[in-house]
């Protein structure tokens, strides 16, 4: 973020646990407060599986938690980004996966 406001950019931080609901709708919110629009929107999300863990010995905690964050929360950002950017004309979301 000082990289970007260091050259003159704006920048924001907002800690979000994107397999929350109600915390990636505020993290919306706090941009569009803050900046007017959402015109682009990099889902980047993700975590790791748990390294070299076999298929039988991998923790079901575990494998849920992945889901939530690397599926459940690229779906919940785009859930509420595509109706952000339909609603002002337009938009990009970019997604990346680990």
């Amino acid at each position: 973020m000082h990289l970007i406001t260091e050259q003159g950019g704006e920048a924001i931080f907002v800690r979000t646990d994107v397999s929350q609901a109600v915390e990636v709708q505020a993290l919306l919110s706090q941009a569009v407060a803050t900046f007017g629009q959402l015109d682009c929107a990099h889902n980047n999300a993700g975590i790791s599986g748990g390294g070299s863990a076999l298929t039988a010995e991998y923790a079901e905690e575990r494998w849920h938690q992945v889901i939530a964050v690397n599926l459940t929360g690229v779906w919940l950002c785009m859930k509420y980004e595509i109706p952000q950017m339909l609603h002002q004309g337009g938009g990009v979301i970019p997604t990346t996966s680990l």
